[in-house]
């Protein structure tokens, strides 16, 4: 079949602090598996293809081609059309690009899939949208659905597992659980020929901090554990495996002789699981005297990274290391089933500041059953950490996320009462720093407010008091644009933004004819 995958525009608010402009992983590595059972595949990458270009949203900006273009750039003849929705905070653009889609395919096999496909795909046919929504890891799954499509038409969809599919009479009827791939070997690399990563690569996106052409990578997929916030368990179970080293390197070495890729950013849930097995990997590196950089931006776990393990990493190449431990409160990491020993992170950041790494940690403020003293105990873990030597704070402000068990426990609640259009905007307030909402009883969202900039006033502050020369290196670095943090990647970004936006503003106010807009867009600058 002729297939066309499609990665919509990126909502992004106007102060967001998260890095979203990234090439689509996930995309390319179903892609790839396509075209090895014979499909005729193609990516239609709305951010890539136009990297620059903004376009005006109630809610901030979308990020890429405007929702007409996408729809209008889908080649005539595609007889199956993927759609990917990663986060539930872009549903509603997602929802109306699928709509819009439809309006034009009225008799292509329409398919969604991404994490918040997995966690609700109710919503995929509420609309009467989709024909079919895949669950879960989505290479097998997409492999196993188009050869019945195709062999056997709508009718055969009851046998696919891993699916959500609509009957015959427009009701959602779910197929069996998908099953994990179990040889990580077995799956075809990334299709990024598909991509346009030119555009990505020479201006400097990516999802770590830009150290050169960045490319994104998977070691491992899935995570053993099962963080109450976290919406894991539904998308990749809680099953961990790892790929092997030597296959690992050679995608590496094949990126950087193709893409000529100088950077790795690793987009693992839970890289660092078993200490022998990044040994194995940093032996590898050093065996093959492979030279290039990477980082683990997601946050790893910290029993497995001593002293050893951390100078091993920096001998190899990696730059940037983030740990998340969530909360400074042992109240708070036992309910949200956070498995952390906090004196064993602290030491883990202690060897890693030591073997000249760069590290991030991640705080969530407003657990519902949080209070000042939870809040109180996070500022002593980053104080210490301040003082250690950590480079740089995220504090995000929790949100119910699709498919976590907070999520399921408030619903049964009824503390989010209607999954509307409000409720989905909300969920990226956790990366901008102006908007700020409250699932706490004890806490409203301006004292959540409070709490996030003051943390991150108080945890630089005392990290610049104990070493004064680092907000001198700061702003050398964002002046020269050789990044070495996220808060420098960061405030970069949100100062392009703004002047953007800002340029927005000054060619509306001039006099224009009028034109009608669609509800989800405006013009494009």
């Amino acid at each position: 079949m002729k297939v066309t995958l499609v990665r919509p525009p990126v909502l992004m608010p106007t102060f967001n602090m998260a890095t979203m402009i990234v090439p689509p992983l996930g995309v390319a590595y179903v892609a790839a598996a396509l075209r090895h059972e014979g499909h005729e595949v193609g990516i239609l990458d709305s951010v890539g293809l136009a990297i620059e270009r903004f376009t005006a949203h109630e809610r901030g900006c979308l990020h890429g081609l405007p929702l007409g273009e996408v729809v209008e750039r889908i080649p005539d003849d595609s007889g199956a059309i993927g759609v990917s929705i990663q986060f539930s905070y872009e549903w509603p653009v997602g929802r109306e690009l699928l709509r819009r889609i439809r309006a034009r395919f009225p008799h292509a096999l329409l398919v969604a899939g991404g994490e918040h496909v997995t966690a609700l795909p109710e919503s995929c046919f509420a609309e009467g949208l989709v024909d079919v929504a895949v669950l879960g890891e989505g290479e097998a799954t997409a492999c196993a659905l188009l050869e019945t499509f195709a062999t056997q038409g709508r009718s055969g969809l009851a046998k696919v597992p891993g699916i959500c599919y609509r009957d015959a009479g427009g009701s959602m009827r779910k197929g069996t659980l998908p099953s994990r791939i179990r040889d990580l070997k077995s799956i075809a690399r990334p299709a990024w020929d598909l991509v346009p990563m030119e555009e990505y690569l020479s201006r400097g996106y990516g999802f770590g901090v830009t150290r050169g052409r960045s490319i994104p990578v998977l070691a491992s997929r899935g995570c053993p554990y099962q963080c109450t916030f976290c919406s894991n368990p539904f998308m990749w179970t809680t099953r961990w495996m790892a790929r092997d080293p030597e296959d690992l390197l050679d995608e590496i070495a094949w990126l950087k002789d193709t893409y000529r890729a100088e950077n790795f950013d690793f987009y693992d849930l839970t890289m660092i699981v078993k200490r022998q097995w990044i040994l194995d990997f940093c032996d590898a590196i050093e065996r093959r005297k492979m030279n290039f950089l990477w980082q683990l931006p997601s946050g790893t776990r910290s029993e497995a990274v001593d002293e050893e393990v951390s100078r091993r990493l920096s001998r190899t190449g990696c730059r940037n290391l983030s740990y998340a431990p969530e909360s400074g409160s042992m109240d708070s990491l036992q309910k949200i089933k956070k498995k952390v020993s906090l004196p064993k992170m602290l030491a883990s950041m202690r060897g890693a500041v030591k073997s000249d790494l760069n590290v991030k940690l991640n705080f969530i403020f407003g657990f519902p059953h949080e209070g000042w003293r939870h809040i109180y105990e996070s500022f002593v873990l980053m104080t210490k950490a301040a003082i250690l030597g950590v480079h740089d704070i995220s504090i995000w402000v929790f949100v119910p996320y699709p498919g976590s068990e907070l999520f399921l426990q408030l619903r049964e609640l009824g503390k989010i009462p209607e999954l509307d259009d409000e409720y989905y905007y909300r969920l990226a307030s956790y990366a901008d720093i102006t908007q700020t909402f409250s699932y706490c009883e004890r806490l409203s969202k301006r004292a959540l407010l409070f709490a996030r900039v003051v943390g991150i006033f108080w945890f630089y502050g005392i990290s610049w008091l104990v070493r004064p020369w680092r907000p001198i290196q700061m702003l050398g670095h964002a002046i020269t644009g050789h990044l070495e943090s996220r808060s420098e990647m960061a405030l970069q970004g949100m100062v392009r933004r703004v002047r953007r936006m800002l340029g927005r503003k000054k060619q509306s106010a001039a006099p224009v004819a009028p034109r009608e807009t669609a509800p989800l867009e405006k013009q494009a600058v």
